[in-house]
């Protein structure tokens, strides 16, 4: 069994998988970016027209979205410590999700996955994260 003082670099090992830009699968690819999907600016006026637009762009809390391939470091790193991933800590993810870290960088992240039967070895993996600066949820779901 490993223990926190055993000196093991978990960094190391997820450093040892491909960068998802490497194979196709990195920021110009759709990959490995976050993007706060309730942004006005990503709707057309007419949207904005919407009442129930208005109310998802004016939320007090961000809907963040980012997709990873699998067996990928940037997906490791995701998995393994989403704080990082969220945070802009990780080389090769782009992006944040607004409300987490701050002054804690252990936001507390509660994580539901649709799909977690399916293997992750060649699946891409995708997340809606829903945060505002306390506890965030995260919703992952296996291709």
């Amino acid at each position: 069994m490993v223990s926190r003082d055993s000196g093991f670099d978990e960094d190391r090992l997820y450093d040892e998988f491909p960068s998802g830009a490497s194979e196709g699968f990195g920021p110009d690819e759709g990959f490995d970016t976050w993007v706060r999907v309730n942004d006005a600016t990503l709707f057309t006026d007419e949207a904005l027209k919407n009442p129930t637009i208005q109310a998802f762009v004016r939320a007090p809390f961000s809907i963040t979205y980012a997709q990873f391939k699998s067996s990928h470091r940037e997906s490791e790193y995701f998995i393994h410590k989403p704080n990082r991933a969220m945070t802009g800590q990780v080389n090769g993810i782009e992006g944040v999700v607004d409300g987490i870290g701050g002054d804690d960088p252990r936001t507390p992240i509660t994580t539901l996955i649709l799909n977690h039967e399916r293997t992750l070895a060649f699946r891409i993996t995708r997340s809606i994260v829903v945060s505002g600066g306390g506890p965030a949820g995260q919703l992952v779901i296996k291709e």
